[in-house]
């Protein structure tokens, strides 16, 4: 007890001092506590909202990230079709427009030849009408004799065979 009366310990002011203080706890656990308790409750809640809705954002822009990145993807292989199938229309229709030239210049070479070969027998005829009317005149002056019309014939005839055969 001296212990206590060095303190200056005073069992008469100590017990106000206790009820006095459990007064106190009990005014600040009914006024204080649960409010507080209540309010940070609801903080938590709150932030575990948030946490969950930020969570369910982050899920619903991964899910849209990949659904464009699908659509990127799409549309690249979309893309590269388009372009390899305008590659084969265009390889095709260069392989039909050269083959369309080619029958085009072999259809005017054949064209160009046989107007060749036509222009030629008609320049043969010719040729040959024209020998033989020279003939006839220098066989005429030879002969110093005018021929009749049907001998006339007749030797034109013999020099067109003749003259066929030499060539």
């Amino acid at each position: 007890m001296e212990a206590l009366k060095a303190l200056n310990f005073d069992l008469w002011t100590f017990i106000p001092q206790v009820v006095n203080l459990l007064i106190t706890i009990g005014v600040l656990y009914i006024l204080a506590y649960k409010p507080v308790t209540k309010m940070l409750l609801e903080r938590e809640q709150k932030i575990e909202g948030a946490i969950n809705d930020a969570a369910q954002k982050r899920e619903e822009a991964e899910a849209l990230l990949a659904k464009y990145q699908e659509q990127i993807q799409s549309a690249r292989n979309e893309a590269q079709a388009i372009i390899a199938n305008a590659t084969k229309v265009a390889e095709e229709m260069k392989e039909e427009i050269i083959a369309n030239a080619r029958e085009e210049a072999t259809k005017s070479l054949e064209r160009a030849k046989a107007e060749i070969a036509l222009e030629k027998a008609r320049a043969l005829a010719e040729i040959k009408e024209e020998m033989a009317t020279l003939v006839v005149l220098a066989a005429g002056r030879v002969i110093d004799k005018e021929l009749s019309p049907q001998d006339h014939e007749r030797l034109i005839q013999e020099f067109i065979v003749e003259a066929g055969e030499l060539q």
